[in-house]
């Protein structure tokens, strides 16, 4: 007897855009590769993501588990001034709770607008800013980053339990 285990991938047809079969033999076989498909969504290439407008860049996990450490990324493009700020919309705080920030801010506020964290400027290029944070709770959140003057990212995440 084949037991069969489908990933469905949604295409035109609703077709799945590929699958997994097993047999009895092949168990822990099958087990592996599934849980490696589903590794690759949770950490890898499916998952990864980057959004990018007028001087700010976020690199994020689009799939993240409510029990682990997520890593966001943010890179500032500063062209003038001796600070870069980097304001999180309220949701962010109202999902996740920060663990650590990498440079640590010169100074931080939180209010209506959300969580701004200002940092000195480098001496060139671009500012890069990590923030370790672990979700609150599991669900599907929209949420926003931004940078003066003017850029600003939207990106949603997904964090299952």
């Amino acid at each position: 007897m084949i037991a069969r285990a489908a990933i469905m991938a949604g295409t035109e047809m609703g077709k799945g855009a590929f699958s997994i079969h097993c047999n009895k033999r092949g168990h822990f076989s099958c087990a592996s590769r599934i849980v490696a498909i589903i590794r690759s969504f949770a950490h890898g290439p499916l998952s990864e993501r980057t959004v990018a407008e007028a001087g700010l860049s976020l690199t994020y996990e689009r799939f993240q588990r409510v029990t682990a450490l997520a890593r966001f990324t943010a890179r500032i493009s500063v062209s003038y001034g001796d600070e870069a700020s980097l304001t999180l919309s309220p949701a962010f705080s109202n999902h996740f709770q920060i663990a650590d920030i990498e440079p640590r801010p010169l100074r931080s506020s939180a209010g209506p607008g959300g969580l701004e964290f200002v940092f000195p400027a480098p001496a060139a290029g671009e500012l890069p800013v990590v923030i370790w944070a672990h979700p609150r709770s599991f669900g599907h959140f929209d949420l926003t980053a931004a940078v003066d003057p003017e850029g600003r990212v939207a990106f949603s995440i997904l964090v299952y339990p």
